[in-house]
């Protein structure tokens, strides 16, 4: 099961996957955030989309507080594909260093 890179949401079957422009699935967005190749929300900032799931979150959870709900997504967002400019090259690196603890040096 993965995730996607844009909103976090958990993907665990095909039928939540996005599309490329072509038609296939896309492994790394949500149908939610990405259909034919583009986002379906172009112009969401990360700040938009903070706000955007953090409401969702509240609405589900209502003792959720506003504020852990914010924090986490603040933690989390910024570290998706979407959002972190650098995320092919730090996938790489974790690739390419698969080391368990016990290895290392």
């Amino acid at each position: 099961m993965g995730f996607c890179n844009s909103c976090g949401k958990p993907m665990s079957r095909g039928d939540e996957l996005g599309t490329n422009e072509d038609g296939s699935k896309n492994e790394y967005y949500c149908i939610d955030c990405f259909q034919n190749g583009e986002f379906t929300e172009p112009d969401l900032t990360l700040q938009d989309m903070i706000v955007k799931k953090a409401k969702e979150m509240l609405d589900k959870n209502p003792d959720l507080r506003e504020e852990d709900a914010t924090g986490l997504l603040m933690y989390f967002l910024p570290n998706l594909k979407r959002w972190n400019p650098k995320f092919d090259e730090e996938v790489n690196h974790y690739q390419s260093n698969k080391r368990g603890y016990r290895q290392m040096d």
